[in-house]
């Protein structure tokens, strides 16, 4: 597909965990692609860092509007989150948008240092699954509602993306949270994609990328395996495959599909 096709158009994105690493180079590179009058909301805890973003991209490309969603996903709940989304639109239709995407990219690791035997605090468990599926599953729920309706005057493409991870499909040693975390997100996605024709779901793998996440696992992990894992990418390099992968428009909707993938 001609990128010019799938881009620059009237674009309401959403992008969780916008503050730091993949989200906000990827908020970055979306908001450089967006037609005039697009929204971006932005979503994360971190205030003093989305302020900063927010800034930056308004100053780059004015024509785009910029909502910060300060949000703390692992404790939120529905009402919060459809109040996010509803000052985000600020009274706009959402039929006036020609292209509605949502990228769930925020999530954590867990505590890499713990076996699978470890695991025996019921709350921490919960609190790790809040943030990283009932969050996703109930902000995607709100998202695609919102954009439901069958009147709008264009034809509206809806693209939902959730990043992923090589641990959804490969079991890692001393990560047993984050694994089953992002395996019971492909699967969930995988659903949707079933369930909804209309609506593009990928599931993004972005490879060993360089991030405060990379690093936390590299100090605490106690697995060989990971230890040697080596340099990973850079946020420019797996977002930029990102974009040309939605771009492209090539993939089956709900595919996992890996930065390395040919």
């Amino acid at each position: 597909m001609d990128e010019s096709c799938y881009w620059n158009q009237k674009t309401f994105a959403i992008v969780t965990g916008a503050s730091r690493g993949i989200g906000r180079t990827l908020a970055e590179k979306i908001s450089k692609q967006m037609g005039a009058d697009s929204v971006l909301l932005l979503i994360s805890r971190d205030e003093k860092d989305l302020d900063s973003l927010q800034k930056a991209i308004e100053t780059d490309r004015p024509s785009v509007r910029v909502h910060v969603g300060v949000t703390d996903l692992s404790s939120c709940d529905e009402s919060a989150l459809n109040g996010v989304v509803s000052s985000a639109l600020a009274g706009e239709s959402a039929e006036s948008f020609a292209h509605a995407l949502c990228v769930h990219n925020a999530g954590s690791l867990g505590d890499a240092t713990k076996r699978c035997t470890d695991l025996v605090s019921v709350n921490s468990c919960v609190q790790y699954f809040q943030l990283n599926l009932a969050s996703v599953v109930v902000l995607n729920a709100i998202f695609l509602r919102r954009f439901a309706s069958s009147l709008s005057p264009v034809q509206q493409r809806k693209t939902v993306v959730n990043m992923s991870s090589l641990c959804g499909v490969e079991p890692f040693s001393s990560l047993s949270l984050y694994c089953t975390g992002k395996a019971g997100r492909d699967m969930f996605f995988k659903v949707l994609a079933k369930e909804e024709p209309d609506v593009r779901v990928l599931n993004y793998a972005p490879g060993p990328v360089e991030t405060n996440m990379r690093t936390q696992l590299l100090h605490q992990s106690w697995t060989e395996e990971i230890k040697s894992g080596g340099l990973g990418l850079t946020t420019e390099m797996t977002c930029d495959r990102l974009m040309a992968i939605l771009a492209g428009d090539s993939y089956a909707s709900g595919a996992h599909v890996d930065y390395y993938d040919p």
